[in-house]
C-alpha cells in the first residue's frame, strides 16, 4: 500500500497477530490509547521513508491524480478542474508512444464499470465540432498528462450510483512502435488512489415565522389568523433570499406580467383593474423580501440572507413581525439547489396568484414547499426529505422539516438544525 490515513480507536484491548511481513505505507497513522502503546519484534522494527510501490506493469510504472498545481489529490469537487498523470518505463517506452485511455467510473467489484467520455475544449475546425479525446503521447521522460474539466455531465454517474460520489480511474493501454497493444491496465493501480468526485454543497435556510399565540381559533373573527396567515415562510438557498406573499394594493395589473388571467376571459393579455385583492385572490409579490428591498433602496430579488436578519431585529411595529421566528438549516448538493433556485427565479419573473386556497394559487408556506420539493424529485426507492402535498401552514412545515437531514456529501445523513432567532413579542395584542 501506499498513502492513505490509517485511524485506530479502541476502548477496550485490541490485539493483532500477523506471521510473515507486516507492512504499512501511509501518509498519517495515528493510534489512540488510554494507557501504554508497546511494539514488539522478534526482529527489528524500521521507521522512516517507505520505499516506493513496484510498478504498476512491465511498461507503466504509475498514474496519479493532481490539483491544477500538480500536487497529489484523493477528493475533487465536480466544478474543479483536476490533472492526471501517467509515468512509463523511459527504458522500454520511447518518447512520443501512444497511450490509449478511457475514464471510467468504478461501480465495485462486482459491477461493470461505466466509460465517461472525454471532449476537447475546443473545436476542431474541420468538423465544427468537440473531438474525443482518448490518448496520450509520452515525453522524453516517458511521461504522459492530461487536463480535465469535471463537469456537471459527472452529476449523472453518481445519481446512477445510487450515491453522492464517484470514483474515477482510467483504464490504458501502451502501443509500441509497431503500433501494437501490448499492456493493458487500470490506473492508479490501487483503487483506493481513484479520485472521489462530488459534488459542492449549498446551505438552505428556511425562516418560519409562527402564528401568534395570542390568537385562537375560537374567538370570533380570529379563524384566519389561527390557521395561519398570521405567520410567514420563507428560505435561502446559500445567500439568495426569496419568499412570497400577497399584494393587497388596489390597482391595474398586467396579466403577461404575472403570468395569470385575473379576468377570467380564457388569456393572459389584459391590463385588469383590482378593485378588492385580498388573501383568496391577489397577485403575488415578494413578502419580507419586498420591505427589505424598500429600506435598502434595493431589488426585492436582490436581497441577501443577512439582510432579512437584520431586518427581524427591528422593532416589530415597524415590521409587523410579532410571531416567534424559526431558523431551519441543511445541506443539500449544488444540483439540487440549483433546481430549488430555478423555480424561484421563475416565480420572481411571473408573480402568478396568491391565494390561500391551493387550487387557485401559491402563498407563503406552499410556496416554500414546492421549490423544496423541486430539488427532492420522486424517485421509486429514493425518498429523501419528502414534504407532504397536504401541508399548508408554517407550522406544518416547520414539523416536516425536523425531520430532514443533509443530503450533501460533506454533511450527508446530518439532522437539520432548528433555532429560535426571534421570540414572540409578549407585548402583541390581536386586533378586536
Amino acid at each position: 500500500m501506499a498513502g492513505g490515513t490509517i485511524t485506530r480507536i479502541a476502548g477496550g484491548k485490541l490485539t493483532k497477530e500477523i506471521e510473515g511481513d507486516y507492512t504499512i505505507w501511509t501518509d498519517n497513522y495515528t493510534i489512540n490509547s488510554g494507557g501504554k502503546i508497546s511494539f514488539t519484534s522478534d526482529k527489528k522494527i524500521i521507521f522512516g521513508t517507505p520505499p516506493p510501490p513496484p510498478p504498476a506493469g512491465h511498461y507503466f510504472v504509475r498514474g496519479w491524480w493532481t490539483d491544477e498545481n500538480d500536487k497529489p489529490i484523493k477528493e475533487a469537487l465536480i466544478g474543479q478542474r483536476v490533472k492526471f498523470h501517467i509515468q512509463m518505463d523511459k527504458s522500454k517506452v520511447p518518447a512520443g508512444s501512444k497511450i490509449d485511455f478511457t475514464l471510467k467510473d468504478w461501480d465495485g467489484m462486482l459491477n461493470s464499470d461505466d466509460p465517461i467520455p472525454l471532449f476537447s475544449t475546443e473545436k476542431d475546425p474541420k468538423t465544427d465540432t468537440y473531438a474525443k479525446v482518448n490518448e496520450l503521447f509520452t515525453d522524453a521522460n516517458g511521461k504522459a498528462s492530461l487536463s480535465i474539466n469535471l463537469t456537471e455531465g459527472l452529476v449523472k454517474f453518481t445519481e446512477d450510483d445510487g450515491g453522492n460520489e464517484i470514483e474515477l480511474y482510467f483504464e490504458c493501454s501502451y502501443y509500441d512502435k509497431s503500433d501494437k497493444e501490448t499492456e493493458k491496465l487500470d490506473l492508479p493501480s490501487e483503487e483506493f488512489n481513484y479520485l472521489i468526485v462530488y459534488e459542492k454543497e449549498l446551505l438552505i435556510t428556511v425562516l418560519i415565522e409562527l402564528p401568534h399565540s395570542a390568537y385562537s381559533i375560537f374567538k370570533k373573527g380570529q379563524f384566519v389568523s389561527a390557521i395561519g396567515l398570521e405567520g410567514h415562510s420563507a428560505m435561502a438557498i446559500g445567500d439568495r433570499y426569496f419568499d412570497y406573499g400577497p399584494n393587497n394594493t388596489p390597482g391595474i395589473y398586467n396579466e403577461k406580467e404575472y403570468d395569470y388571467d385575473f379576468n377570467d376571459d380564457g388569456d393572459k393579455n389584459d391590463d385588469v383593474d383590482l378593485k378588492n385583492p385580498s388573501y383568496m385572490n391577489a397577485p403575488g409579490r415578494p413578502w419580507w423580501g419586498e420591505m427589505v428591498a424598500g429600506r435598502l433602496g434595493i431589488k426585492a430579488e436582490k436581497v441577501k440572507l443577512q439582510q432579512v436578519f437584520d431586518f427581524l431585529k427591528i422593532d416589530w411595529k415597524k415590521t409587523n413581525i410579532y410571531g416567534e421566528v424559526h431558523k431551519i438549516e441543511f445541506y443539500v448538493k449544488e444540483s439540487e439547489a440549483k433546481r430549488m433556485l430555478k423555480w424561484w427565479e421563475e416565480r420572481y419573473k411571473h408573480l402568478k396568484v396568491y391565494s390561500v386556497f391551493p387550487w387557485t394559487g401559491e402563498q407563503c408556506t406552499t410556496a416554500v414547499k414546492t421549490a423544496i420539493q423541486e430539488g427532492y424529485p420522486f424517485h421509486l426507492g429514493k425518498e429523501i426529505n419528502r414534504i407532504s402535498d397536504e401541508t399548508q401552514r408554517p407550522s406544518g412545515l416547520l414539523s416536516e422539516l425536523k425531520k430532514f437531514i443533509s443530503s450533501s456529501k460533506q454533511h450527508f445523513n446530518e439532522p437539520a438544525t432548528n433555532t429560535i432567532i426571534k421570540p414572540e413579542e409578549k407585548t402583541f395584542v390581536p386586533s378586536p
